[in-house]
Parts: structure tokens; C-alpha cells; sequence
């Protein structure tokens, strides 16, 4: 039994030998304790004033709701948490500076609160020498600012506090937080204040010594564009953002250029044109004759950006030039065929994502290569899809596909259905790369076209080239979605997997009912015998009953139904079972009353006398909606069976569970109504003809009625063999005839005398009035004389025992 133990390793266990080295101690417990009597300001008061520093800890993090539920506490608690925060950790410290930010969020703090209290705790701590809690109070000053009344603002001399932050004097992090500080007065103030007080610091700052000054204040720019308005854009910013793309550090540059194109929208189309596109093309020209480095790919991050911020200056010639810039980034030595610095091996690599670019953690020609995929649908949207055609860019489209890098590929998978959808007529040309992706060897490029898959799909079927079938440039993507379906199956990802039999309902609207019926189909019904997981099962159902309802011959439906039908209902697992009832519920939703009767009403009946309670249990849920099926006179058998199989499963049913669930179902069933064959059911009427209109009459499935269902799926095996479970709802009541419990027989008895009175009255009820009645057997008056045969039968066991 201890060789279980063997993966523990020798440091593990000495590591658990240490734990109990840091326990507290009984008296060390006993003085965290607090009176449960106490209210929630009380326990505060006590902890800021003599609680322990773990106590105070989990106080601060909880003070604002506590403040909040009770405002008039504020002037109370206050005082002892400036002096609790004054006299504290640094992590204390970080934590009270994430409670000033909530407390000033709640917006329940009055003015003298604030400038009393809270304004020389920000003072005394935006300093602070951890660099976390240094970010924390950062983050509570720019909330005051932003949270505050001009009044306040000048009051608290958050002006003077921003301009001397930024003097040279003060260390670096002190001016990147100058930084924020001046991005939110700007915010708040009007653009002349900004221009004569605020702005002096923010030329201050581009100008800073340190690089990283520099580029933390020119990523702030945007934000003061779209404050101070585009007259104090041009005015102040520009010049500085031009001044900032000659800087000699690259990455004081790359932010340059990325806020001179996304100021762009905030300004009108002749300041782009005049100011703005001058100084932006000659800068790319000069940049793409460059070996690649970080500038390109901060270049090929903003190229999609720039053509839609710059679309209403670009005429066609401008086009034509983005074209062949976009095609020159993408050439051979910049990204294609290219090898990472441990030998290009997919393995080694480490992803590629947007935040590990920054900061400079993967290849250039990968990084270069990654964001032209992601931009690649841009591009195509910019220009259009004649010069796509024209100029080329589909064969970086199929270049980029065959990447050596995953990442690149499942970026471009992701996306190329927008390419597709602005293609429109031509977008059949995207077929063999669309096709070469759904064939990747990759899991994760294979997850990622599986959100679009329909969307990407209905592209290249809709419109159809002239004098072909809709469907003829579809029939070499079917290997490959079976393909697709196959390789996930063998992963972890049961929620992809779901996701992706999901997608296949949407295959009826794309393809005809002969290829869904040859080659999804039986994919599908071999599913529901497999071990997979039971929402990729649910998902399975929905989507046969989907391929069902849009069926195009009536034999077609009819074989794959009775075999769905039967492989569940008979299965040999009750997982299966249960997963019929799902069924059964999905075709009352999307089928007609007849055909719910003619495949599933009589399994669902055998299911309420199953062995297993569960199955039992759920299956007693479909008994109202069974009834809701019938019409009189014409079903009446099927009431009557309905009925017997109700009072049986009553009568003989021992689980307290389940035959509580039964009962709710009888009363239910008793209060439902069954309408008369004589009335119109608008519903199901136009439920039976959406289930028809794909039928096309075909002689030649007429004669294959009567003979085995789908030879060409094979067995289902997962069904159990007829003879295995009773053939009739008659030979049910058998087995309760012989070694019967007496409380059984009692139930029985007077339970058949209640259905015979029913019976009657079900009977004579047939000729009456063409309104709707109500045909089952009084379901309160029924429990409460078996619970008087429960009474009587115990009685005669106690006489009989004496």
C-alpha cells in the first residue's frame, strides 16, 4: 500500500515536516478572537486599534464595503486608518492604497474628508520606496483626480505636486508617474489650463534625458488629444510627436509613430492630409529598407490600424503603394522560410502573442510574421477586393498558411473568413488554403476556425460559379472537416469538440441532405457509443435532430431515426438511456406530434419501469408532455397505455425518490388537457410542414422499406438485444403478479379500481362537446387512496406477525 507513495520526493516531505514550524500558538489564537455579539464597526475599531497585522490586512481589504453600508462611520474610522497606514508594512501599505482607491470610487466621501484625511495620506505615500506599493498609491492619486471637483483639485495643490514630480532632480519612476499624473489633470481641466499650467510639464517630460520618460509621456498623448480637442493638438502635440519620431532611442520612435496614427480619428480629414500623411509615408519608406528589427515590427502591429484611420486620404495610387508596402513586409527575408535563434524548431519556441512582443521575447522575423496574419484582413478590407485579386496578396495569404510557426498559422485561421466574406463572388480561391488549414497537424490552429467554420463555409457556397453546383467546390473540404473532427477527438478539448459538433448543425444550410446523410451522419451516431465526454453528447443530439429535420427523403429519416431511437433507448448503459430522454425532448421541440408518436412515445413509456432510479426519475418528466401528444378519439390506446404504465410504475415503485418525482408527474398529468382530433392545432401543423418541406418523393428508396436501417453505418451496438427488455407494455405487469410485497397488491387493487372509474369516464366523455377535456385519472384522489392502502396493508402485517 506504500508504493503509492514513491512519486513523493525526499524534499516534499521534508518541506511538509517545516509546516508546522510557523503554527500559532493557543494564546496567540485566543487573542485573534473577537465576540461574535460584536457589529461590523466595532470588530474595526478594535482591529485598527490593537488587532494584529494579518487582522489589519484583511480590514483594509474589506473597509470600503463596511463604509459604504454605513456612512455616518466615516469621520470615526478614518482617523485610525490614516494612523494604521502611517505606522504599517509595505504590505499593509499596498493594501491601503487599493482601499483610498475603492473609498474614493464609492463617491460617498464628502470634500473636508477628502482634503482632511485622504490628501496627505497620498502625499506622504506616492513616494513610497517598494515599487508596488509606490504603483498602488499611483493608481489612488490618478483616482482622486479623476474622482474630485475642480475645487478640491486646486485646494489640494495637485498641480504644484505633478510639475515638481517631473523636475530632473527627482528619480525616474517618480517622473513615469508624472506621466500619469498630467494625463489625468488633463482629463479634468479645460484646455486653456492645460495649455498655461499642464503643458509646460508634458514638453518637460518629452524632452527627459531618460528614454523611458520619454516614451511612458508620449504613449500618454492620445488621451490628451482627445481632451484638450484637435485646435491643441495641432497646436501643441504634434510638434512633439514629430520632434519624438527623430529620437534616437528605437523604442522612444515605435511609440511615436503608434500615437501619431491613432490620434488620427479625433482629427478632420484635411489636417490628416496636410499634417499628418507628410510625415508618415516618407517615415515607413525609410523604415522598410531596414534589416528587420523591432521598429518593422512595431510597423507591421499599426499597418492595419493605418489604413483604416488614414482610409479617406488614400486614393487609389495611395493604395496601390500600402499593397506593396504591406507584400515588401511580408517578403521572403523579412518572415518566410525564416528560422528562429534555436534552429526554427516549432517545439523550442517560445508562443508568440502581443504582450511577449513588446517585450522583446520572441523572434523579429516571427513577430514580423505573426502580426501580418493578424492584420492580413485588414488589409483586405482596406483596399478592396479588386486590388486582393490583382496585386498578389493571396499568395502571401497561402505563404503565411504554410508557416513553420503555429502561432502564425492559428492567427490566420482565425481570421481568413473575413477574407473570405470581402472576396464575396471570388472567394472560391481561398478553397486549397482553407483546406491545407483544416488538414494542419496542429490542435490549436484547428480550434481556432472552429467559431467561424459556418461563417467561412457559406462564403465559398453562396453565390455559385456560373453553370457549377453550389456545393462543387465544397466536396474536397469534407475529408478535411472529418478530418478536423477526428484530430480534436483525440485531444483533451471536449469544450472545442462541443463547439465543433455545434458548428456542424449550421452544415444543413451548406450542404445537401446526401452528403450530410453518407458522411456526417454516421460520424455522429457513432459518437453517441463512444467514451466522450456528455456535453460533446448533448451537442451530438442536437445536431443529428437537426440533420433529421432537414432530411431529404422520408426512408433517409426514417432508418437513421429508428436506429438513434433504438440504440438509446435500449442501451445498455443508463448514461444512454438518460440521453434518450434529452431526446425525446429536443423532438417535441422540432418535430410534429405524429412523428413524436410513432418513434418515441412508446420507448419513453418503457422507461419509466427502467431498473436504474435516475433513469427512472428523469423519464417521469416526459409523462406530461407524452399526454400532451394524444387526441381523442383517435389515441386512445395510447392513453390507455399511458395510464397503465403511470399506475404501474405508482403502485410498484419502492424508491422514496423517484416515486416522489412520479407522483408530481401523475398530478401533472392529471391537470394537463388532451385536445380532440376534430381541433385545429396551429403549432403542430406548422411544425409538421418545416418537417416536410425538404421531402422529395424518390422512387427509389420505396422498396428498401421493411429492410435493416443504414447498412452503410454499421452497427450502433450500443443498444441491448429485444429479448433482453419486455416487447409490449402489457407483459410489464407480469412479473407484479407473483412474490408481490403486500402494500403492492393493496396499492394495485385500488388503483385499478380508480383507472377503471377513469376509463368510464374517459369513454363517455368521447361523445360529448368538441372543447377540450381532461382524460386521465384524478391524480390527488389516486395518491391519497395508495396512501390508504399503505396504512391498511401495514396494519394486516402487524396482525399477521402476532
Amino acid at each position: 500500500m506504500f508504493q503509492s507513495l514513491n512519486w513523493l520526493d525526499d524534499e516534499d516531505v521534508q518541506f511538509e515536516k517545516t509546516c508546522t514550524k510557523g503554527l500559532l500558538s493557543s494564546e496567540e489564537i485566543e487573542n485573534l478572537r473577537f465576540s461574535e455579539t460584536l457589529s461590523e464597526l466595532e470588530r474595526a475599531t478594535l482591529i485598527l486599534n490593537d488587532g494584529q497585522e494579518s487582522q489589519k490586512i484583511s480590514l483594509a481589504d474589506s473597509l470600503p464595503s463596511i463604509l459604504v453600508s454605513e456612512p455616518a462611520t466615516f469621520s470615526e474610522i478614518l482617523p485610525q486608518f490614516v494612523e494604521m497606514t502611517n505606522s504599517g508594512s509595505t504590505e499593509l501599505l499596498n493594501i491601503c492604497g487599493q482601499c483610498v482607491s475603492k473609498l474614493l470610487m464609492t463617491g460617498k466621501l464628502t470634500s473636508q474628508q477628502i482634503s482632511t484625511y485622504l490628501v496627505p495620506l497620498l502625499w506622504n505615500h506616492i513616494n513610497s520606496k517598494d515599487v508596488t506599493a509606490q504603483r498602488s498609491w499611483l493608481n489612488a492619486l490618478v483616482t482622486f483626480i479623476l474622482k474630485s471637483s475642480k475645487e478640491v483639485l486646486m485646494q489640494s495643490d495637485v498641480i504644484k505636486l505633478a510639475l515638481d514630480k517631473g523636475n530632473l532632480a527627482q528619480k525616474t519612476s517618480c517622473r513615469i508617474a508624472c506621466a500619469e499624473i498630467v494625463t489625468a489633470l488633463c482629463k479634468r481641466l479645460d484646455p486653456g489650463q492645460v495649455e498655461s499650467d499642464i503643458f509646460p510639464a508634458i514638453r518637460m517630460l518629452c524632452q527627459d534625458i531618460d528614454y523611458d520618460v520619454r516614451s511612458a509621456m508620449c504613449g500618454s498623448l492620445v488621451e490628451i488629444s482627445q481632451s484638450i480637442g484637435e485646435l491643441g493638438t495641432v497646436k501643441l502635440l504634434i510638434p512633439e510627436i514629430n520632434e519624438l519620431l527623430q529620437d534616437e532611442e528605437v523604442q522612444v520612435r515605435n511609440t511615436a509613430i503608434s500615437v501619431l496614427v491613432d490620434i488620427c480619428p479625433s482629427l478632420s480629414k484635411d489636417i490628416i492630409s496636410q499634417m499628418l500623411s507628410p510625415t508618415i509615408w516618407p517615415y515607413l519608406d525609410v523604415v522598410i529598407c531596414e534589416k528587420p528589427s523591432y521598429t518593422l515590427v512595431t510597423v507591421a502591429r499599426i499597418i492595419g490600424r493605418l489604413g483604416v484611420n488614414l482610409a479617406d486620404v488614400m486614393d487609389e495610387q495611395r493604395k496601390e503603394w500600402y499593397v506593396r508596402y504591406f507584400m515588401k513586409l511580408c517578403k521572403p527575408s523579412h518572415i518566410l522560410n525564416g528560422t528562429s535563434e534555436n534552429g526554427g524548431a516549432e517545439s523550442t519556441m517560445v508562443q508568440i502573442t502581443l504582450e511577449s512582443i513588446e517585450k522583446k521575447e520572441t523572434d523579429v522575423k516571427d513577430s514580423i510574421a505573426y502580426l501580418c496574419a493578424y492584420n492580413f484582413p485588414a488589409i483586405c478590407y482596406n483596399v478592396g477586393s479588386r486590388l486582393v485579386l490583382e496585386s498578389g496578396l493571396l499568395d502571401v495569404l497561402t505563404s503565411l498558411s504554410s508557416h513553420h510557426h503555429f502561432s502564425v498559422r492559428r492567427v490566420l485561421a482565425a481570421g481568413i473568413h473575413e477574407v473570405a466574406k470581402i472576396l464575396g463572388n471570388d472567394s472560391r480561391l481561398l478553397l486549397p488554403t482553407y483546406q491545407s488549414l483544416l488538414e494542419d497537424t496542429n490542435t490549436e490552429v484547428l480550434i481556432a476556425m472552429i467559431p467561424n467554420l459556418p461563417t467561412a463555409l457559406k462564403s465559398f457556397v453562396s453565390p455559385p460559379l456560373k453553370g457549377q453546383s453550389p456545393t462543387i467546390g465544397l466536396l474536397d473540404l469534407i475529408p478535411a472537416l472529418l478530418g478536423q473532427e477526428e484530430h480534436i477527438s483525440k485531444t483533451r478539448e471536449w469544450r472545442a469538440y462541443t463547439s465543433l459538433i455545434e458548428a456542424w448543425s449550421e452544415l444543413t444550410t451548406i450542404l445537401t441532405p446526401e452528403q450530410i446523410h453518407q458522411k456526417f451522419a454516421p460520424r455522429l451516431v457513432k459518437l453517441l457509443s463512444s467514451n466522450v465526454m456528455l456535453p460533446v453528447k448533448r451537442s451530438v443530439l442536437k445536431t443529428l435532430v437537426k440533420f433529421l429535420h432537414t432530411c431529404k427523403y422520408a426512408q433517409q429519416r426514417h432508418e437513421l431515426t429508428a436506429q438513434i431511437v433504438k440504440g438509446l433507448s435500449r442501451g445498455k448503459k443508463f448514461n444512454q438511456r438518460l440521453l434518450f430522454v434529452d431526446l425525446c425532448f429536443l423532438v417535441l421541440e422540432k418535430f410534429s406530434k405524429k412523428f413524436f408518436k410513432e418513434y418515441c412515445f412508446t420507448p419513453a413509456l418503457l422507461l419509466i419501469n427502467d431498473p436504474t432510479p435516475i433513469v427512472r426519475i428523469k423519464s417521469s418528466s416526459l409523462l406530461p408532455h407524452l399526454k400532451s401528444q394524444l387526441k381523442m378519439p383517435s389515441d386512445r390506446p395510447l392513453l390507455q397505455q399511458l395510464e397503465a404504465s403511470s399506475r404501474r410504475s405508482l403502485m410498484s415503485e419502492r424508491n422514496k425518490d423517484v416515486l416522489t418525482h412520479i407522483q408530481r408527474a401523475v398530478i401533472e398529468l392529471d391537470q394537463g388537457d388532451v385536445k380532440l382530433d376534430s381541433e385545429p392545432d396551429p403549432d403542430d401543423r406548422k411544425r409538421e410542414e418545416e418537417q416536410n418541406m425538404f421531402i422529395v418523393r424518390d422512387d427509389r428508396h420505396e422498396h428498401l422499406k421493411g429492410r435493416s436501417s443504414l447498412p452503410e453505418m454499421g452497427s450502433l451496438e450500443i443498444g441491448r438485444k429485444p429479448s433482453s427488455r419486455k416487447s409490449s407494455l402489457s407483459s410489464l405487469s407480469d412479473h407484479h403478479t407473483h412474490n408481490e410485497h403486500p402494500t403492492g397488491r393493496a396499492r394495485r387493487k385500488m388503483s385499478h379500481a380508480v383507472m377503471s372509474l377513469s376509463s368510464r369516464r374517459t369513454s363517455t366523455g368521447g361523445s360529448q362537446s368538441a372543447t377540450t377535456r381532461r382524460a386521465s385519472m384524478p391524480a390527488p384522489q389516486l395518491v391519497d387512496v395508495t396512501n390508504k392502502a399503505r396504512k391498511s396493508s401495514s396494519v394486516k402485517l402487524k396482525s399477521g406477525h402476532k
